[in-house]
């Protein structure tokens, strides 16, 4: 386990042989690893770099996952403009939702980049509080509770 400050944000993240398995929001790192930090920082801005991970899940989640992945930096999406990219309709917009809640990996998948449609944020793993700083940090706006329809994209 090494344990990671992402802007402020205290992660553990679980590696075995190099390979990234698991990472979890914590309430405070005592040492931060700087070297695995920055290669963090790095993938975490523009999906690229040399972190290797392993995401062991069933075939939906994994759909989910992949799809989530592709969401550029500073962009959103709402839980059933996701369910459309994958599924073809909205109405799979909780399961999305059930998805974001299960992701094994926040971070490499920015599950934090999904919102709801009406531009509010939603819940998060790591607390709707980081999840507004995460969105923050990429230059997202949130005004009056919302984030404005011009931060949403297709995929």
């Amino acid at each position: 386990m090494v344990c990671v400050n992402l802007f402020g944000i205290p992660l553990e993240v679980y590696i075995e042989n190099g390979v990234i398995l698991k990472i979890d929001f914590v309430e405070r790192c005592s040492k931060s690893n700087k070297l695995f930090e920055n290669e963090l920082k790095s993938y975490w801005k523009n999906g690229q770099g040399a972190l290797k991970y392993v995401l062991d899940v069933n075939s939906n989640l994994a759909l989910v996952y992949r799809k989530t992945a592709e969401i550029p930096f500073g962009r959103v999406i709402s839980y059933g403009g996701l369910s459309e990219a994958i599924f073809g309709t909205k109405k799979y917009a909780r399961f999305i939702g059930y998805a974001m809640k299960k992701n094994p990996l926040p971070i490499i998948i920015p599950c934090h980049r999904v919102v709801r449609s009406d531009g509010t944020i939603g819940g998060f793993g790591g607390g709707v509080k980081t999840k507004g700083k995460l969105l923050s940090l990429e230059g997202v706006q949130i005004k009056n509770g919302r984030i404005p329809k011009s931060y949403f994209t297709d995929l």
